[in-house]
């Protein structure tokens, strides 16, 4: 079920599927897309709850909103709006840099918290590049370093509605806005990673090219208990090119 909510002043439209414990997921920096299959998946066990991000896919974006901090404050309103206990927090590359903003901040909604590849912490020197540049490349070269099979990725824009379209562009504009300078990360976020007080796990492709297990392990570090479980034959995306493999990873010891 698609419904539009608004929360604290912002209109947000939400994927809304499934019963049994409520699983906020929060979506990558590419949007919800069409196709979005691991919704389903994780559908059988979980009310799955996927907000697009202010400034993508329907939402709106307030011209007073500007941060990551600002999503994490939304999205901690958004659980208390809706009534929702014992949380499944799930947030993947751009989204899971909001969810763990929303864990050093406010567990006491949410009992547990998948990290999926996610950006959002300097673990490299100054000059060491931890987070590929997206921006700069091609299309065909972003392909290639986020999946492990790009034909997996590919969208056929030109059968997209042009609404679907125009969400993807306020997407891309949007990720932009939150996350050019400093480039995706919060320079302060991992000093407050310690804070984060609920079981962890991050889960990672074999074949991400956008940021690595040895990113991965830096978070891992910085997590009391966190859990590193990696999906073969994915890239930067799991739950999006493996989808039934990624859900079995978030259940596992779950």
């Amino acid at each position: 079920m698609s419904q539009t909510i608004e929360v604290a002043g912002v209109s947000l439209e939400i994927e809304d599927r499934g019963t049994g414990r409520p699983l906020l997921f929060l979506h990558a920096g590419e949007g919800l897309q069409p196709e979005r299959p691991w919704i389903e998946i994780l559908a059988r066990r979980h009310r799955v709850i996927a907000p697009s991000h202010p400034g993508f896919g329907g939402s709106a974006l307030p011209d007073w909103f500007g941060s990551v901090d600002d999503i994490a404050y939304l999205y901690l309103d958004l659980i208390r709006t809706m009534g929702l206990q014992d949380v499944l927090l799930v947030g993947a590359c751009f989204g899971g840099w909001i969810a763990a903003e929303m864990a050093v901040r406010n567990t006491a909604r949410i009992s547990s918290l998948a990290l999926v590849a996610p950006l959002g912490i300097k673990v490299g020197g100054h000059l060491d590049r931890d987070i590929a540049d997206m921006h700069s490349m091609s299309r065909a070269a972003f392909m290639q370093k986020a999946w492990c099979d790009p034909a997996r990725g590919e969208v056929d824009y030109t059968l997209l509605p042009d609404a679907a379209l125009a969400g993807i562009a306020r997407g891309r504009e949007s990720l932009a806005l939150f996350g050019w300078k400093p480039y995706m990360h919060n320079p302060r976020l991992r000093r407050w990673l310690h804070r984060i007080d609920i079981p962890t796990k991050l889960i990672w492709g074999d074949s991400d090219g956008i940021v690595s297990t040895a990113y991965a392990e830096g978070w891992r570090q910085e997590i009391a208990g966190a859990t590193l479980q990696v999906v073969p034959n994915a890239g930067h995306y799991p739950h999006w090119e493996q989808p039934e493999a990624f859900s079995a990873a978030l259940e596992t010891g779950a």
